[in-house]
């Protein structure tokens, strides 16, 4: 998967090989243990009869290879040859574990990340289908926002799925369970009395089996339904469940690599209550809770590695404390970067450290520790070409090494003037790959003509490496962040369409329940009309083909009801609003009765009265013919939102619809 070095490669990136215990990389893997060979050339006669080949064609005498493992699984190795017979020393062994250690964290992190990247993208597909898929991403998504909140408690997230698990699937309880490989243990309950609570407490612990659906799963590793706890003859808590008020029960495990590590489990108050697409979401819940886990598990391991590293190697203080800058900014980029500029001079015995980012054909200064000067950070630029080391780093996106920059004016022209004028000698460059792409370098530099160890280049890979798993993580967080400003405004759209739809529903129902009463109706309207177009009062008006009668009205005042019922019935004139949109039956909108020249005289006496500013009247038409008008008032001046106008026409016709009934 990577190389690095001279020594001629064993065999090609990306080639499958054989494990066995005839090399030294398969017998480290397969041993799970780091495998020293002083010198190949003579164990592959006795030891190491495959490696014979590959000795041969590559010189490799003094060979180490060191397993990465995850558990008591090995995932790879670690490989590091020399040309000549010098063993390596216990140190450089130790080293060589954490690095193998660091590698296979590396792996299972990005496995996670890609895990739950995948997830996140079918919850997001799933949410644009439908308002009840919008809810279920929501949920999803307080989940995981409580997940990166509590990176290592994971009660807050049980509670959250439990509840979640409850509402979405209109269970009668939520609960999830762990199993810690011999008993189960309840550890989250959503929604349960305390009758209820006590007894599904006192059923844990307790060991797999089937004489619980929970039990069930962590035994199956499969999906428990049971339609009717009552007459499942291996059910042996049916008792607790009638004490619990529930008659079904799903119960879907939490699986990590194949292996149950607990249960998410609702009960429904109905025989046969929980449907396919309910089980899939709490499936879809499940995997958020072992995500949870191994989150928690590896938070839990990494700052236990980090403590471990911090007491034996100083390189790893600042690899801890660059990971702490990468995970408490997570949406700001330069105190990691200038903690690792930082970090790089310190360790790299150099006289100072610069970080750099490509911008068009420019390297731009974005970090940078030191004395020898540059420029300003975020103005100073260096040109993108072949005569600068960074520039050669960049275009060829491999690390450049030079012991003397000043007399290197032929190979590197401008690089050796800029060297000249600022004082450096030695230069060491990294870059910062991004796959397999180039988008900056890092580079440490020194006065004096001192060539950088092996081990300080590898550092400064590592702090490349650190780079840009920063820089990836602000990206993703920012990505993040803008989709749940989508999400957000998608839920408050879907919301507000809701709560419209259900208000007409509820008119019809009224108008349905009265079909010889008109008033239920009106009075609905009235209330429904203020509250859904943000109003301050409203009414609503009859009209005979003779009169105009005020026959419904809502949050008026006692003072406003009197000038109403004064003027009330009358035949319509242009002297008011109402009338208006009677006679021309058109939508009348006034957004400010005391800056409008238009309104008559005769309407700002009610309009005072009442406090408003702003109203708007949508005429009831039938057969085009006007026999009313419904009106909202704001007691701020502006206009109406065009959706605000359709739902008074909507509520209009439903009007319409109402008198023609009792008609």
């Amino acid at each position: 998967m990577a190389k690095h070095g001279r020594l001629r490669a064993m065999w090609r990136l990306g080639e499958t090989l054989q494990i066995n215990r005839g090399t030294v990389l398969g017998r480290a893997v397969l041993d799970r243990r780091a495998v020293h060979v002083r010198d190949l050339a003579r164990a592959a006669r006795r030891d190491f009869k495959e490696a014979a080949v590959l000795q041969r064609a590559t010189g490799a005498r003094t060979v180490l290879s060191t397993p990465l493992l995850r558990g008591r699984i090995a995932v790879g190795a670690i490989v590091i040859r020399r040309t000549k017979v010098r063993p390596f020393t216990a140190k450089q062994i130790a080293l060589l574990r954490t690095f193998a250690d660091q590698a296979a964290m590396a792996l299972e992190n990005a496995g996670l990340l890609t895990e739950l990247q995948e997830k996140n993208r079918a919850l997001v597909e799933a949410h644009a289908q439908t308002t009840e898929a919008l809810e279920q991403q929501t949920a999803t998504s307080e989940v995981l926002r409580v997940i990166s909140s509590s990176p290592t408690n994971l009660q807050p997230v049980f509670d959250t799925i439990a509840e979640h698990a409850t509402r979405l699937c209109h269970a009668q309880h939520g609960v999830v369970l762990r199993f810690d490989g011999k008993l189960i243990h309840l550890v989250a309950l959503a929604n349960a009395s305390p009758e209820g609570e006590d007894a599904l407490r006192r059923l844990f612990p307790t060991p797999p089996g089937r004489h619980t659906a929970a039990s069930r799963a962590i035994l199956t590793g499969a999906t428990i339904d049971i339609p009717d706890v009552q007459n499942d003859p291996d059910y042996a808590v049916a008792g607790t469940a009638r004490t619990a008020g529930y008659r079904s029960i799903v119960a879907v495990p939490m699986l990590r690599d194949g292996q149950a590590i607990g249960t998410l489990n609702v009960h429904g108050a109905e025989v046969g209550q929980f449907t396919k697409h309910q089980v899939r979401l709490l499936e879809t819940f499940a995997d958020q809770a072992v995500i949870a886990i191994e989150n928690g598990r590896l938070f839990t391991e990494l700052e236990a590695r980090n403590r471990e590293l911090t007491d034996t190697l100083t390189q790893q203080t600042a690899t801890a404390e660059i990971l702490r800058v990468i995970s408490s900014s997570p949406t700001d980029i330069q105190p990691v970067l200038d903690a690792v500029a930082e970090s790089a001079a310190r360790l790299c015995e150099a006289s100072d450290a610069a970080i750099f980012r490509l911008d068009g054909d420019r390297l731009r200064l974005v970090a940078h520790r030191g004395p020898i000067p540059y420029g300003p950070i975020g103005e100073y630029t260096i040109a993108l070409v072949r005569g600068t080391a960074l520039g050669r780093t960049m275009l060829e996106a491999r690390t450049v090494h030079i012991g003397d920059l000043q007399a290197q004016s032929g190979e590197f022209p401008e690089g050796s003037e800029i060297a000249r004028r600022m004082g450096h000698r030695t230069t060491l460059n990294v870059p910062l790959m991004r796959e397999g792409v180039a988008i900056g370098a890092i580079n440490v530099r020194r006065t004096e003509v001192r060539l950088f160890t092996d081990r300080q280049i590898a550092l400064l890979q590592t702090f490349a490496d650190q780079a840009v798993i920063a820089i990836e993580n602000v990206r993703l967080f920012t990505e993040i962040e803008e989709k749940n400003r989508a999400l957000t405004h998608a839920h408050a759209q879907v919301t507000e369409a809701l709560e419209q739809q259900t208000t007409t529903s509820g008119i019809l129902r009224v108008i349905s329940s009265s079909p010889t009463d008109a008033q239920p109706v009106f009075d609905t309207i009235a209330e429904s009309a203020v509250r859904l177009c943000d109003g301050l009062l409203s009414g609503v008006y009859r009209f005979d083909g003779d009169l105009v009668h005020f026959v419904a009205h809502y949050n008026w005042t006692d003072e406003g009801l009197e000038t109403a019922h004064r003027m009330y019935p009358r035949a319509p004139s242009r002297e008011t609003q109402v009338a208006r949109a009677i006679i021309d039956r058109t939508v009348v909108e006034v957004r400010d009765f005391e800056n409008d020249p238009e309104v008559p005289a005769a309407s700002l006496p009610l309009a005072r009265a009442l406090g408003y500013r702003s109203i708007l009247v949508v005429p009831m038409l039938r057969e085009g013919n006007p026999i009313g008008a419904i009106a909202v008032a704001r007691a701020e001046p502006g206009s109406f939102s065009v959706k605000q106008i359709e739902l008074l026409r909507t509520f209009a016709a439903q009007a319409v619809i109402a008198i023609e009934n009792v008609r």
